[in-house]
C-alpha cells in the first residue's frame, strides 16, 4: 500500500496541473446531502461523521436500543481492519472460528478497506463462509492491480478502477442486498467507513439502512461505498457518489475508510468517558487486523520513495496500535471484554501481493489460528 502511496506522490510534480472538472457545491450542501438522491426507508439516516460527537451520540442510542442480544446471551462487535490481499487472513479465521464451534452471533460487524468487502459475508454469518471464501482464494483478486500507464499521469490512481468495481459487483447482487436488509431487520448492523476527501472527514455507512432501502439505487450505493472504502489513494481513484443537498446536485469524493480510522469498533470520542457502554455493559469486542501489530526491522535504503516509504508504513502501524489500545482501555474501563486476532509480526505476507497462492498462504494462517483459538490475544 504504501509502496503505491509512494508513486502517487512522485507523480504530482509532473501532474500536479491536471484535474477533473467537478461540480461546486458547499459545505451546508453536504451536510444535508441525500447519497443517490434518496433516504433510508424508515427515514434515518444512512450515515454519520465519525468525528461529531453529536452523531455519534444519535447513532451509539439507537444502537444501544436495537441492538439484540444473541443465542448465546452475547452482544458482539466484530471489526475487520484494511489490509489489502491480507484480507484473506480473516476470510481464514472466519471459516475456522466456524469450524471450531465457537463463532458467535454478531450483532455489529464493521468494514474497512479489505474488510468492508469481506465485513458483508461475515454479517450473513457461517452460510455465506463459501462465498468469503471463494472472494479471497477463488482468483479473482490476482488481476486487481492493473497499471494504468501514462494514464497514471493524468488521473488520480496507479491502478484502473474497474477491476475493483468488477470484483465488489460480482460478488455483491441482489441476494447479498436481500439478505443483509433481512438481517437488519432483525437489529443486527453492518457498518462501512470511508473517508470524505471534500470534508476531510471519516465517514461511517449504515449499510443495513441501505439494504433496507431496496432497489436499483441502493445496490448501487452499496456497491459504491464498499469500492470507496477500499480504494486506496494514489492506488486506485477515489469513488464520485451521487448526491443532493441544499437544491444542488454534485457528487461527493470518497476513498479508503482506513485514511480516517484503521478499523471501526467503538468510537473514539467515547474512549475518555466512565461508563458509556450502559447497555453493551457485559459485550464482547473482537477486532481482526489483517496485517501486522509489532514492528519490524529492515534496513532502510538511503533514497526518498524507500524512506517515505518506511516513514508512512510506522505511521500506520503506530494509528493502528494506538486505536486499538483505546479501545481496550474502554472495554476494560466499561466491563466489556476485548479480543484482537492479528497475522504474526514474523509473516512476511504482503498488501499487495494479490497472486493466488500468497492469498491462499495468508488464508491459511488465519482459519489455523481460528481452529485451534492461538491467533487470538
Amino acid at each position: 500500500m504504501t509502496r503505491v502511496l509512494i508513486l502517487f506522490c512522485l507523480l504530482l510534480a509532473t501532474a500536479g496541473c491536471v484535474s477533473g472538472t467537478r461540480t461546486s457545491f458547499g459545505p451546508e450542501d453536504r451536510l444535508s446531502a441525500a447519497p443517490m438522491g434518496v433516504q433510508a426507508a424508515d427515514n434515518r439516516p444512512y450515515r454519520f461523521y465519525l468525528d461529531d460527537p453529536g452523531q455519534v451520540a444519535v447513532f451509539e442510542a439507537r444502537l444501544r436500543a436495537g441492538m439484540p442480544i444473541g443465542p448465546d446471551g452475547h452482544r458482539d462487535i466484530v471489526a475487520l481492519s484494511g489490509g489489502g490481499a491480507n484480507g484473506a487472513f480473516a476470510a481464514g479465521l472466519m471459516t475456522g472460528w466456524t469450524a471450531s464451534g465457537t463463532r458467535p452471533d454478531m450483532e455489529v460487524v464493521t468494514g474497512v478497506s479489505t474488510g468492508a468487502l469481506a465485513a458483508s459475508f461475515v454479517f450473513l454469518g457461517p452460510d455465506w463462509d463459501d462465498e468469503l471464501t471463494e472472494a479471497y482464494t477463488g482468483g479473482a483478486a490476482s488481476d486487481l492491480l492493473q497499471p494504468q500507464g501514462l494514464g497514471a499521469l493524468f488521473g488520480s490512481g496507479v491502478y484502473r478502477g474497474e477491476p475493483l468495481r468488477a470484483l465488489v459487483d460480482h460478488y455483491i447482487d441482489d441476494r447479498v442486498l436481500q439478505a443483509v436488509a433481512a438481517e437488519a431487520t432483525r437489529g443486527r448492523m453492518l457498518l462501512v467507513a470511508t473517508t470524505d476527501l471534500d470534508s476531510q472527514r471519516g465517514v461511517v455507512w449504515d449499510m443495513g439502512a441501505i439494504a433496507r432501502r431496496g432497489g436499483p439505487e441502493a445496490l448501487t450505493l452499496f456497491r459504491l461505498v464498499l469500492v470507496a472504502s477500499a480504494s486506496v489513494p494514489g492506488a486506485f481513484p477515489p469513488v464520485l457518489i451521487p448526491s443532493e443537498g441544499g437544491g444542488h446536485r454534485f457528487e461527493e469524493m470518497h476513498v479508503d475508510g482506513g485514511v480516517a480510522t484503521p478499523f471501526l469498533a467503538l468510537p473514539e470520542t467515547f474512549w475518555s468517558f466512565e461508563d458509556e457502554a450502559g447497555d453493551l455493559r457485559g459485550g464482547r469486542i473482537h477486532v481482526i487486523v489483517n496485517g501486522r501489530t509489532g514492528a519490524g526491522f529492515k534496513i532502510t535504503r538511503d533514497s526518498m520513495g524507500t524512506v517515505l516509504a518506511r516513514s508512512l508504513d510506522i505511521m500506520l502501524r503506530t494509528s493502528l496500535v494506538s486505536t486499538l489500545a483505546g479501545n481496550r482501555a474502554f472495554a476494560e474501563r466499561n466491563g466489556l471484554e476485548f479480543h484482537y486476532a492479528a497475522l504474526p509480526d514474523d509473516s512476511a505476507a504482503d498488501p499487495l501481493d494479490f497472486s493466488l497462492e500468497a492469498m491462499r498462504g495468508v488464508y491459511d494462517v488465519g482459519r489455523a489460528g481460528a481452529v485451534d483459538g492461538s491467533i487470538w490475544r
